[in-house]
């Protein structure tokens, strides 16, 4: 029998403050059309998004990146509370490091003075390596989600 074992303190904490709604930001993070838009950063190309955003749901997400080519994501909403937070777990289906290992994304919205502020946390990364990548492509993605929002 073979177990894969995730280390908790490899952990991804991303924050930015948006001159918008928490609201609007809850929409654009659970509307696979806006998701679209912002998610992955500059460079990736979303090829498939389904998303059913409901305690129980799943999603699915595929991903064309020029610096690891075509992935597949998926995971099920855990928690889904508008507009102030989403828990969902997240699995890369293709990548052997994420063989039996599923983390968790937490993402609060909360209200601060002059809009919002995205509260990402995302735990329980297979290696280091793994770790770095997501924290470079969460900030990526919340970098492109500011264009989303306040066009």
């Amino acid at each position: 029998m073979s177990t894969t074992t995730t280390t908790e303190n490899l952990f991804v904490e991303v924050r930015r403050t948006f001159p918008v709604s928490r609201e609007r930001l809850f929409d654009a993070w659970t509307d696979p059309e806006e998701a679209r838009q912002w998610f992955g950063g500059e460079g990736c190309n979303i090829r498939e998004l389904k998303m059913d955003v409901r305690p129980g749901g799943k999603y699915t997400l595929v991903v064309d990146s020029c610096e690891h080519g075509v992935m597949e994501v998926g995971g099920e909403y855990r928690e889904v509370a508008r507009p102030s937070k989403l828990v969902y777990t997240w699995r890369w289906m293709d990548d052997a490091d994420w063989e039996g290992v599923e983390s968790v994304v937490t993402v609060e919205f909360v209200e601060v003075a002059g809009g919002a502020e995205v509260r990402l946390t995302h735990r329980g990364f297979p290696t280091e390596e793994s770790r770095g990548n997501h924290e470079g492509g969460w900030t990526r993605s919340l970098e492109k989600l500011t264009g989303c929002v306040t066009r």
